[in-house]
């Protein structure tokens, strides 16, 4: 049976999780409108997929990610780029584990987060939701700098891996989810996409055990912010060579500290929102604009502009009411018409001192 072991009692002491607990209080506090925190989670949606991806992909650009992200409200999850759209479908199918009491977190559905993943990716070399029949190893850099065990080991240690996730044994659910993440790396199971699984396999915990912060926190966009940090501190805890007692609290130290930082910027952020969105309504209702037309207004300087199709996702109403409530907000002043036809997009024009919440 698979035992971690780390510097620390089982409540995470040692791991600065007090913080980590108060700054989670404040957040399940914070009152948003549902329709608000849908943006933001779709957002964290787009967020998470493309920040997870960009630590093994770094082509993929930081200006790409933010756009989506900004569009986050309305889009669709993009279909040009089959690993983070592939990302964003495990994502979705971790939201069903969670809310089906009856799944239990075992072998079959590591298996099935990787087909996700995986999944048309590439050339069948890559064995979508199968583990590897031959030599595995990491690289950073271009050097090899970790050798996971044989593969002809990988079904045991899997099958003590689940025993050990579905065990109830009192570890705080953050190390459980951060121990959960070392060591499916550790054992490296797959050909490839094992960094991807285990950070889906750690926010499954979390969010499963009651650290789900409102489907609202990304904190693989720390790892990808940080990616040297983040390699280095699973190598600290890992060394060049498999073994089944290797010391996981370098790794955790910096779990928590990457969780405490993204929820203290989650609480930021969200704290920004509820200001952002009080003072829009305050300032731009008395110019005689519905409430819908003020989320349109919202949103266009949220991304900087915005289109009728948009419009009607957003407001929930049909394209003669999208058109009206478009160009009576031109005539008004608050957006300048720019493009004709299906082309035509809408510019906030309107001045004013209510500023967006900065992205995480």
């Amino acid at each position: 049976m698979f035992e971690p072991k780390y510097s620390g009692d089982d409540s995470g002491v040692n791991f600065d999780l007090k913080e980590i607990e108060r700054i989670r209080f404040r957040i399940e506090n914070i009152v948003i409108m549902p329709k608000y925190e849908r943006w933001i989670e779709r957002e964290t949606f787009i967020r998470t997929a493309y920040s997870s991806t960009m630590v093994e992909d770094g082509t993929i650009s930081e200006q790409e990610m933010e756009q989506v992200a900004k569009q986050a409200p309305v889009m669709n999850l993009p279909g040009t780029r089959t690993d983070v759209a592939n990302y964003g479908r495990a994502l979705e199918f971790i939201d069903f584990v969670i809310n089906d009491s009856q799944i239990a977190i075992n072998e079959s559905v590591i298996r099935q987060i990787h087909w996700n993943l995986m999944r048309g990716i590439k050339d069948e070399y890559y064995k979508p939701g199968q583990y590897r029949t031959e030599p595995n190893w990491i690289e950073h850099q271009g050097v090899k700098v970790y050798d996971p065990p044989f593969h002809v080991n990988i079904p045991l240690l899997m099958s003590e891996f689940s025993e050990w996730i579905q065990k109830e044994d009192g570890i705080s659910p953050i190390l459980k989810a951060g121990i959960a993440h070392i060591h499916l790396v550790a054992i490296h199971p797959f050909i490839d996409g094992n960094g991807r699984t285990a950070r889906l396999l750690a926010t499954l915990l979390i969010r499963k055990y009651g650290y789900g912060f409102r489907k609202l926190l990304s904190i693989d966009n720390y790892y990808q912010r940080n990616r040297d940090s983040y390699i280095q501190s699973l190598c600290d805890s890992l060394g060049s060579k498999y073994t089944d007692n290797y010391d996981c609290t370098p790794w955790l130290k910096f779990f928590a500290l990457s969780l405490d930082v993204q929820i203290a910027a989650l609480e930021a952020k969200l704290t920004d929102w509820r200001i952002f969105i009080d003072k829009a309504h305050a300032q731009w209702k008395p110019f005689g604009l519905s409430e819908r037309q003020v989320d349109g207004l919202m949103y266009a300087i949220k991304v900087g502009y915005i289109t009728r199709k948009e419009y009607i996702e957003i407001a929930n109403v049909s394209q003669l009411t999208a058109t009206r409530d478009l160009l009576d907000m031109a005539a008004r002043g608050h957006l300048v018409p720019k493009g004709y036809g299906r082309n035509r997009v809408y510019l906030p024009k309107m001045e004013t001192d209510t500023e967006q919440p900065k992205l995480l």
